[in-house]
This record gives C-alpha cells, structure tokens and sequence, in this order.
C-alpha cells in the first residue's frame, strides 16, 4: 500500500554530457561585462580557450551577448572580449562562450592559461 505521506522524490535534472575541446583552468579574476540590458561585474571561477564560468552581480538570461574586460594577471593587461554568448545560466553564475575575440585577447588567454596548468600547485 503507498503511503500518501511519503510522495516519491522528483526526478533529478537531466544533464547533458559535453565534450570540451579544452581544459578549464580555475581562478579567481574580476570581470566587467556589458550588453544592451545589463552592465554588471564578476568573478571569473575558471577559464579556458573557449569560454569561462562567472559568478556575477545579478542573474542573467541564457542567448545573451556580452562584451568582457578583464585583467588576467595581476600587472598584466586589460583584455577585451568583443562578444561572448551565455549558454547556461544557475543563479548569479552563468558560463560564457567566446565569440569574436582578436587574435591579441587570444594570445594573453592562452598564456595565463598555461602560465596557471605550469604553476606548481599549493598544499591544500
């Protein structure tokens, strides 16, 4: 006999697997971004040759386009991302896709990305 009391659970999101084409590095770098709705700044929680993961000021819809300014290094400098797409979006946190990028912006993500996976890491 089923318990009225005890409804069974729901069913967990299904995820979809994706296949990244490239490594995603985890960091911890201010970005603004800027589009017709919104203007906000956040944190960028990793990286990669495509895309990144930010957890921002306010929540966001997935299909928007951003433009991006950010500072990958401490002394280094200011990076401009001309578009990104967000994809998904949780909460305050959405994750971003490179659309058009300079060949400029490339080269300085490609080297704090491989200035970070040769960084020895730390001792948790």
């Amino acid at each position: 006999m089923a318990d009225a009391q005890n409804p069974r659970p729901s069913k967990p999101k299904a995820r979809r697997f994706v296949l990244r084409p490239y490594r995603r590095v985890p960091t911890q770098r201010v970005l603004y971004y800027l589009s017709g709705k919104c203007v906000g700044k956040g944190i960028v929680t990793n990286l990669s040759q495509s895309g990144m993961r930010v957890r921002g000021e306010h929540a966001i819809e997935p299909g928007l386009d951003l433009a991006l300014r950010l500072t990958l290094e401490d002394d280094g400098p200011t990076i401009d991302i001309d578009r990104a797409t967000v994809r998904w979006v949780d909460g305050n946190e959405f994750g971003l896709d490179f659309v058009r990028l300079s060949p400029l912006a490339k080269k300085h993500i490609s080297a704090a990305l491989h200035q970070q996976v040769r960084a020895p890491q730390s001792p948790a």
